[in-house]
C-alpha cells in the first residue's frame, strides 16, 4: 500500500514538474523585465546579449553607436541589470522560471552542460531567441540561485547549483575517463553504469555529467570515448568511414558508406571521396565489387589467387574444392566460379590425384 502511495505521489509530482515545463516563458519574462527600463538602457541590453534576437555586440559597437566608451556601455548594461532586480516585481516574475531551471539542475544531479540545459528547457524547437534569452536569465538574474562551470580541463561551459558538490562530480568523471581508457573504445551509457558501481546515480545524472566533461564526448550513435578519439569526435573522412562499419559491422559497398555517413553526419559525403579513401587507407580491404570491410575483422588482403594462398598456407594440409571455396567466401563476396577459375593457376596451385589442392 505504501509502494502503491508513492507511486501515486510520483506521478503527481511529475505531472506537475511537465505542466511547469509547459507554461515555462522566459520570453515573457525578459519583455516584462525590459519595461522596467528606459529605452537606453533596454537597448544596450538587448544588443549585448541578442534579446532580439539577432547576433549579440560587443561593448566597442554599442559605445560607437552612442558616441560613448566601452566602460560607460559597461556601466549602463550593470545598472539595467540591477534595475531588474530592485524591482519590487522582480521575485514574483523570477519565482517561476527559477523553479524550473533549478528543478531541472537538481533533477540531473545538479549540474549540466550548457547546451544541455537548452535543449531541456525548451518546451518545443529551440531558436536563437530562446537561447540568448536563456543565457542571460542564467548569466544575470539566478546567479543567487546557480553558477557558471567551464570551460576549462574539467568542463565544458555548464551551470551546476550551488549545492551540487563539484568534488564527487570530478572524481565520479575520472572513474569514467578510466573505465573508457581501460576499455579502448567508446561504451554505451548501460556500460558506464557497471562502472560506478555501489554509487546511487540514476541514468539522467551520469548522463549529465557526461555530457559536461571536457573530456568525454559521444559520437552520434550515443557512444561515449575521449574527445580526442576519432571514433567519438570523427575529424577526417577516414574516421567516419571506419565508424560507420564499426557500427554496422558488416562489409558495405562504397556508395552505401557514403550513404550512411551522410544520415548520420548530417553533412553529404561523396561517393568518389569515400571511394579513394578506402583505397588509399591499409585499414580497410576490398572484399568484393566495391565493397569494403575492415582489415581488423580478419580479412586477408589481395586478390582471390591470394585469399585462396592464405587460406591454404594457414590450413598447413591440402584441402578440397569445396573447403576452399567455403573459406574464400568467408573473406571475400565473389561467386563460385572465380575462386574455381582462380585454382586453374598451375604457377600457385597443384590438384591432387584425389582432388585436393596444395601450394606449389
Amino acid at each position: 500500500m505504501l509502494d502503491q502511495t508513492g507511486s501515486i505521489l510520483d506521478r503527481i509530482i511529475a505531472s506537475k514538474e511537465d505542466q511547469e515545463k509547459q507554461d515555462f516563458q522566459p520570453l515573457e519574462l525578459i519583455s516584462a523585465l525590459l519595461l522596467k527600463l528606459s529605452d537606453k538602457e533596454a537597448d544596450v541590453l538587448k544588443r549585448r546579449y541578442g534579446l532580439n534576437a539577432v547576433v549579440k555586440e560587443t561593448l566597442e559597437a554599442i559605445g560607437a553607436s552612442y558616441h560613448v566608451t566601452r566602460e560607460r556601455i559597461r556601466q549602463i548594461e550593470n545598472l539595467a541589470v540591477r534595475k531588474m532586480k530592485d524591482d519590487n516585481q522582480f521575485h514574483q516574475l523570477i519565482r517561476p522560471v527559477e523553479h524550473v531551471v533549478v528543478s531541472t539542475l537538481e533533477e540531473h544531479g545538479g549540474i549540466m552542460s550548457e547546451q544541455h540545459v537548452l535543449n531541456e528547457l525548451a518546451t518545443g524547437q529551440r531558436t536563437t531567441e530562446f537561447d540568448q534569452a536563456m543565457v542571460f536569465i542564467l548569466t544575470e538574474l539566478l546567479d543567487d540561485r546557480i553558477s557558471k562551470v567551464g570551460p576549462d580541463k574539467t568542463f565544458v561551459k555548464g551551470w551546476r547549483t550551488k549545492t551540487a558538490d563539484l568534488e564527487f562530480i570530478s572524481q565520479t568523471l575520472e572513474l569514467l575517463s578510466n573505465s573508457i581508457r581501460a576499455a579502448n573504445v567508446p561504451l554505451d551509457l548501460t556500460a558506464l553504469m557497471v562502472a560506478i558501481p555501489g554509487q546511487a546515480l540514476t541514468e539522467k545524472t551520469v548522463l549529465a555529467m557526461l555530457e559536461v566533461s571536457a573530456l568525454i564526448d559521444h559520437n552520434p550513435f550515443d557512444e561515449y570515448g575521449l574527445r580526442e578519439w576519432g571514433s567519438v569526435v570523427p575529424k577526417r573522412m577516414n574516421d567516419k568511414i571506419y565508424l560507420v562499419l564499426k557500427k554496422i559491422n558488416k562489409p558495405m559497398h562504397f556508395v552505401d558508406i557514403a550513404k550512411k555517413i551522410t544520415e548520420v553526419f548530417k553533412k553529404e559525403a561523396y561517393p568518389p571521396t569515400v571511394h579513394n579513401e578506402l583505397i588509399l587507407n591499409s585499414h580497410y580491404v576490398l572484399v568484393g565489387r566495391g565493397i569494403y570491410a575492415l582489415k581488423e575483422w580478419g580479412y586477408a588482403k589481395g586478390v582471390v589467387a591470394d585469399v585462396i594462398v592464405d587460406v591454404l598456407k594457414r590450413r598447413g594440409q591440402t584441402m578440397t574444392r569445396d573447403e576452399i571455396v567455403t573459406a574464400v567466401l568467408a573473406q571475400r563476396i565473389v561467386k563460385k566460379n572465380t575462386i574455381h577459375l582462380a585454382l586453374t593457376n598451375k604457377h600457385l596451385f597443384a590438384k591432387q590425384p584425389d582432388g585436393r589442392y596444395l601450394l606449389v
